[in-house]
Order: C-alpha cells, then structure tokens, then sequence
C-alpha cells in the first residue's frame, strides 16, 4: 500500500509575515547573523551560548545551533536576543 505524499502546510507566522511583507526573523525567531569581514559576528534571536572557548562558540537557536570556529574568539557583548562575537572566526556551521 503506498503512502500519499501530504504537503506541508506554512504555519501561520510564516503566511503572516509573507502577507505583511515583514521579514522572517521577526515573526519566526529566526537567527539573523550580521558579518564584519572574519573578524566580528552579530547574531539576533538566539536562545543561549552553549558553549564558549578560545576556539569555538556554539549557540542554540530556535532552528538548531550555530557553531563558530577561529581563533582568539571572544563575546564582546551579549543581551537577552543578541550577542556579539570578535576574533578571527575562520567558519560558521548550523545543525539542527
């Protein structure tokens, strides 16, 4: 017997920021990443620092987590939907 393929239908936030032309991150609590060259990081809507080395950063977002590498890698600034990190960030990755 096979399975239907059921489509996913957009939640109501989603229809709602598309029909108020407003950008995802707002209605969504989606990360917004804001680069300065390799040298310093803004990410909006984050829940946590889950981890905070001299070598790596690891943050939990609403999407999953966000994972800097690089080196003399420190938070330079961090208040309760944003934090800011400076260093040589040599790569970001995201997992869920």
């Amino acid at each position: 017997m096979k399975k239907k393929k059921v489509k996913k239908r957009p939640a109501f936030r989603e229809v709602l920021s598309e029909k108020l032309s407003l950008p995802n991150d707002m209605l969504l609590d989606l990360p917004r990443l804001t680069l300065c060259g390799n040298h310093e990081l803004e990410v909006e809507n984050y829940k946590n620092v889950l981890e905070y080395l001299e070598h790596s950063i690891s943050l939990n977002c609403t999407e999953g987590i966000i994972r800097l590498t690089g080196e003399n890698l420190e938070i330079t600034a961090i208040t309760d939907d944003s934090v800011s990190i400076r260093g040589n960030i040599l790569s970001i990755s995201f997992s869920q």
